[in-house]
């Protein structure tokens, strides 16, 4: 089985497949000693779903993608830290497999076309956010496999 290292989430690392989406260098809003508050973290034009999603330990490998050809989807790690694979658009292809780990707090913007898959995590579970278009889950998603699964490694 052909293995990846996971990398560390980073704005450069992360550009071919989207944007980092984090507190860091934007300006706290919100009132001291109260709360914190970054606004407009992620500004789009559409009619936006909410989704929950928790993900819960399993093997570090990838074979299966999905893509929303129309859609950007936004991932944010709520309760802890994950490990999500990436491939750019057009068919997956396992040597451009990659795969970055999303510290809790932290998030990624996808872009449309991208191929991800539902994260890993080093915990026994972990709540996470996901925004995009309404509907996209039913409207906007294909699926695709690799030949073979690819291990990821820390």
């Amino acid at each position: 089985m052909k293995k990846i290292k996971v990398e560390q989430l980073t704005k450069e690392a992360f550009a071919e497949f989207g944007e980092v989406l984090s507190y860091e260098g934007r300006e706290d809003c919100g009132a001291k000693g109260s709360h914190t508050w970054y606004p407009q973290v992620v500004v789009r034009d559409t009619p936006t779903s909410i989704n929950l999603m928790e993900v819960f330990r399993k093997p570090f490998t990838v074979k299966k993608f999905e893509a929303h050809d129309h859609t950007e989807e936004n991932l944010f790690a709520m309760t802890g830290g994950i490990i999500v694979p990436f491939a750019p658009a057009g068919k997956p292809d396992p040597d451009k497999v990659r795969a970055f780990y999303i510290p809790k707090g932290m998030g990624i913007s996808c872009k449309p076309g991208v191929w991800h898959w539902a994260p890993n995590t080093l915990d026994d579970s972990v709540h996470c956010l996901v925004i995009f278009k309404n509907n996209t889950s039913h409207e906007d998603i294909y699926f695709d496999e690799l030949p073979e699964e690819i291990g990821l490694e820390l």
